[in-house]
């Protein structure tokens, strides 16, 4: 909008320059507004070329020319199986099958398969710790997402296949990131249960659970994602409370928010290797 403003102000100056120097026969003056409108005309011829060029790419990054690589993916991989281009599909979540040279190979809950190429436009974020991930760190078993939210659409979520207390501890670091990181956040399930200490301070035992789960990744055992975790909530602890009034304002209190549809904390990330990783956000919201 801003470049069509200023590109009409300099036409009608151009024009107003080329009419005042033909009617008092002023060449400096008439040359100057032919400059103008010439240097408009040459721009908006370059951006228009630029922009049908950069359409043209983006329609072939959208619907690439695929025909080789399924043909090799028939003989190398999976035979008598449609496997389709991730990138150019509606491809969601699924597990990956295998890893050939720099192919992934996945298949969904619904036994789809599917294949991405590594290029340089593809980018690849660990789905539980936000770091950015290289392909050299993917694994066959691991679990893998688009990334709807983020503004390349070649980006994915990995999750590694781990259980146990590795997993557990990717949970919680998943819990103590910052708003910086555009990722979602372990689910926060129910309050178990909560131990008054004293001094608006209490230890509060939580169901926690991951975002891989059976319903949307395939071969998932849901209670080996699933955690009871202890967390503690201090005076340094910050509250917020519900639409339809208060729920949970201090230690105390917190008990009221056992039932609560939604639940919603955050943890101080230098608390991580503490006995009790320590609350510093807590939310929760009735239905």
């Amino acid at each position: 909008m801003i470049l069509i403003r200023i590109t009409v102000i300099l036409a009608i100056i151009g024009l107003m320059l080329l009419l005042l120097g033909k009617k008092y026969n002023k060449k400096i003056t008439k040359n100057i507004g032919i400059g103008i409108l010439t240097i408009i005309i040459i721009f908006w011829i370059g951006f228009f070329a630029w922009a049908l060029a950069e359409t043209s790419e983006e329609y072939k990054r959208q619907f690439p020319d695929d025909n080789t690589n399924v043909e090799s993916i028939e003989t190398n991989a999976i035979s008598n199986t449609t496997i389709r281009y991730a990138k150019a599909s509606s491809f969601s979540e699924g597990r990956i099958s295998s890893i050939e040279n720099d192919t992934i190979y996945i298949y969904d809950n619904d036994n789809q398969n599917y294949y991405i190429n590594n290029d340089d436009d593809t980018n690849y974020i660990d789905g539980r710790t936000g770091e950015t991930c290289s392909f050299s760190d993917i694994k066959e078993g691991y679990y893998i997402s688009d990334y709807p939210d983020n503004n390349s659409e070649y980006t994915y979520l990995i999750f590694k296949d781990i259980t146990g207390e590795e997993l557990k501890k990717e949970l919680l670091v998943s819990l103590s990131l910052s708003d910086d990181v555009n990722i979602m956040r372990t689910s926060v399930t129910e309050i178990k249960d909560v131990h008054q200490l004293g001094n608006n301070e209490a230890i509060v035992t939580f169901e926690i659970s991951d975002l891989v789960t059976s319903e949307n990744f395939p071969d998932v055992n849901d209670s080996e994602h699933t955690f009871d975790v202890k967390l503690k909530v201090t005076n340094n602890t910050k509250y917020n409370t519900n639409f339809h009034g208060i729920s949970a304002y201090n230690a105390e209190t917190i008990e009221n928010a056992k039932h609560d549809a939604m639940l919603y904390l955050r943890l101080n990330p230098d608390t991580l290797d503490d006995e009790y990783p320590e609350i510093s956000e807590f939310d929760s919201y009735s239905n």
